[in-house]
């Protein structure tokens, strides 16, 4: 029987994880310091890979996900990702046949390397594989330009198929040779030409098994930290699923197309339906994280999705795949009838130019207008994804987009920093116009590396922080439309994370002002005012002119 190991990297670059920036979600650990926070999300991509083997082949298979380990320890004394891999590794009582690194997140792709480093050297006599957006879009990179000697194969695209062909095959050197799903060192070029790899989609998606989600531990990835920002579901067991892959269209930010394509694959709705139930009778999760790129892809698939939420009485998050022009008032209604009382709404720029010119994104922005509109009526919370910093975009484009979304009725906005993610079209005409400061494939929304002939990105990362601070706090909605205690589950949500967020503390004293809890706001504004000391609040307390705090 053949063993084997799947291992997820830490998903944040490691200087951001140790060295958080002032603009990131935060956690103070038991060693007294404050560290990144890490998405625990489950990593679908080896617990589908493993249902689909099981089915096929009788394998023993274990997941590591560094994500979750790093998030457990009670403080970091390494002074690399590096060390800590290895360390861990040497006292991993398992020895694969094949190790595989699973990696989809830029910020990642130093630690995709870090985990194959250390597989090698502990796993001498294993295959050490990798897999996901970072090595199908990395792929020369990593074996011409790096050099690199430790990872044996890569995938293109999606493993499933290939994988369970790896595993079978009787004389793998020779399988890896005459594949065209995977890429080998000696395989990079031929006769001086680039290799171009094929995909090898499993075209129905019910051929996957009911994912092993026995390979993780539920409890230890819980509800992540990340997604306490989005809802107020804690310490409800959340469980991820993915309903389709693929998605159609061309935005220059993304690259989810080049692992799933661009065609629409789905899971049946009765098969949905018997996840769903399995979800809930065997593992008992009361919350259900959507995964899908391209989730309103058939609308009425989505009805009867919904449908069933509401009939299983589960709690639904839909992290991304809305899009807005679908999400008219029949389908607004169709959701708030299932329970779901927050969605993310994927506005991403407040300007109509950047929309159309620089992310090639098919939304006008009366949609969003109108989406987070329907929403606030039927009663459905909202969080509104912006980027900033796109090449092509000006500083002009950026204060019209700033003033716009003024007229955006969400509850909450998340202002990141456009991320050159590697595979996106983004990414290379950044690369090509050397745009990027820094690593170009190591970048996150939290910090910004763009710098074009029309910003630098110290001005994207202060805009950045300023815009949240704006329309979060200064121009809330929720205080606009006297919906006070609604604005305190936002504000509440940032103290959290950060205790000495001096915008959140005095805000919150503001609502509690108008529901005559003086006893609270009392101990808010001072709070407030502890915090209105620091030089770094000092600047921003002036530039919005919070008179209260100015002495």
């Amino acid at each position: 029987m053949k063993k084997i190991l799947f291992i997820v990297p830490m998903h944040l670059a490691f200087e951001s994880f140790i060295n958080p920036p002032s603009n990131a979600r935060h956690f103070k650990k038991k060693d007294g310091k404050y560290y990144n926070s890490l998405a625990t999300d489950l990593p679908l991509g080896p617990l589908s890979m493993s249902s689909y083997l099981k089915k096929h082949i009788n394998v023993n298979v274990k997941l590591i996900d560094f994500n979750v380990e790093i998030n457990s320890e009670e403080g970091f004394s390494y002074k690399n990702f590096y060390d800590y891999c290895e360390n861990y590794l040497k006292k991993y009582d398992f020895k694969p046949d094949i190790v595989g690194v699973s990696s989809l997140f830029s910020p990642s792709f130093n630690n995709f390397l870090d985990c194959g480093k250390a597989a090698k050297l502990i796993f001498k006599n294993s295959l050490v594989i990798g897999g996901g957006n970072i090595p199908t879009n990395s792929y020369k990179y990593i074996y011409d330009d790096l050099d690199c000697d430790y990872y044996d194969a890569l995938c293109y695209g999606e493993g499933e198929i290939p994988l369970l062909e790896l595993v079978k095959s009787i004389d793998t050197n020779n399988y890896l040779k005459n594949s065209n799903s995977w890429i080998t060192k000696e395989k990079v070029f031929d006769n001086d030409k680039l290799l171009i790899p094929k995909h090898n989609f499993i075209n129905e998606l019910d051929e996957i098994p009911f994912y092993d989600y026995d390979l993780p531990d539920p409890e230890k990835h819980g509800l992540n930290p990340v997604m306490s920002a989005y809802a107020s579901v804690d310490n409800q067991k959340g469980f991820h699923i993915m309903t389709s892959r693929g998605c159609p269209f061309l935005c220059t930010f993304c690259a989810s197309h080049k692992v799933h394509g661009r065609k629409m694959r789905y899971h049946s709705v009765k098969r949905i339906r018997k996840d769903l139930i399995k979800l809930k009778e065997r593992y008992g999760a009361t919350t259900i994280i959507f995964q899908d790129d391209h989730l309103m892809g058939d609308r009425e698939r989505v009805f009867e999705i919904l449908e069933i939420i509401g009939e299983l009485k589960l709690e639904a998050i839909f992290q991304n795949g809305l899009t807005l022009y679908a999400l008219d008032k029949p389908m607004l209604n169709a959701f708030y009838k299932a329970g779901v009382r927050q969605l993310v709404l994927p506005v991403e720029s407040g300007s109509e130019k950047v929309l159309k010119q620089q992310m090639k994104k098919p939304l006008k922005f009366n949609i969003s207008q109108r989406v987070a509109n329907d929403c606030r009526d039927i009663g459905i919370y909202t969080n509104t994804n912006i980027l900033i910093g796109m090449p092509g975009e000006t500083k002009e484009d950026i204060e019209i987009a700033r003033n716009n979304l003024k007229s955006i009725n969400t509850n909450w906005f998340h202002i990141v920093c456009a991320s050159p993610i590697v595979g996106s079209e983004m990414h290379e005409i950044s690369v090509a116009n050397n745009y990027i400061s820094g690593d170009t494939l190591g970048a996150d929304y939290r910090k910004a590396v763009i710098n074009t002939k029309d910003f630098e990105s110290s001005y994207i990362q202060e805009m950045q922080y300023k815009m949240n601070l704006e329309l979060n706090f200064v121009y809330n909605n929720d205080m606009k439309f006297n919906q006070y205690s609604t604005a305190l589950k936002g504000f509440n949500n940032t103290i959290r994370i950060k205790k000495d967020h001096c915008f959140a503390h005095y805000f919150s004293s503001k609502c509690y002002e108008k529901m005559n809890n003086s006893l609270k706001a009392k101990d808010s504004m001072k709070l407030a005012r502890k915090y209105s000391k620091n030089n770094f609040w000092k600047k921003y307390i002036n530039e919005f002119q919070i008179k209260e705090l100015l002495n």
